[in-house]
């Protein structure tokens, strides 16, 4: 039964992040799983349940799970590699990803907050007193770091995810690392020559 379920959810996701949401249909969604409509119905009330419940915070905290240990490593030292580990989870899970648009315009972005509050209140959790040692130790300025989670997690998000959709958005003369550095090297460094 659990197959079943699993399958509806990744034929779904596939096409929404192919079609959109309000192009897919759930006769669509079922003859892609290999199930009768009828059998979409046993485990979901609606198409947007089943948008939800593949768009969850939980769903994208786990494939950003092995990104978010670098935080706790020689950050933001260490961000290149961070940045790297982000790229390469959007980039093997980018029909979840695209789903990131599409909440945005469907359903005004209320998954995707669920999904930005949840990694905000994970960092503040964890990350804050991390970050509050560095200061002290006059390794890291005091900044609003709230601020700049936020402002981080939406671009690099959108950053990576766009290089799969839009196609002046690729960057094809950089590999994965390269970009990483060089997005780092601004993080840090500014662009500015002292």
């Amino acid at each position: 039964m659990e197959d079943r379920r699993q399958n509806i959810i990744n034929a779904a996701k596939q096409l929404f992040s192919e079609k959109g949401y309000a192009a897919t249909g759930l006769r669509e969604i079922a003859e892609k799983a290999g199930v009768s409509l009828g059998n979409i119905y046993n485990y979901f009330k609606n198409k947007e349940e089943i948008f939800c419940s593949i768009f969850t915070p939980d769903e994208i905290g786990a494939t950003l799970k092995d990104s978010l240990e670098h935080l706790a490593g020689d950050f933001p030292l260490n961000i290149a590699d961070l940045l790297l580990s982000m790229k390469k989870t959007v980039d093997a899970n980018i029909d979840l990803y695209r789903l990131y648009y599409i909440d945005l315009i469907e359903f005004g972005g209320k998954n995707t907050n669920a999904m930005f509050e949840y990694f905000l209140s994970l960092g503040r959790s964890v990350f804050r007193n991390f970050l509050d040692r560095k200061i002290a130790d006059g390794k890291l300025r005091d900044f609003d770091y709230d601020f700049l989670a936020k402002q981080f997690l939406v671009s690099m998000i959108s950053f990576f995810s766009s290089m799969h959709t839009i196609p002046a958005m690729k960057v094809e003369n950089y590999s994965d690392e390269e970009i990483s550095r060089i997005i780092a090297d601004v993080l840090l460094r500014g662009i500015v020559k002292e």
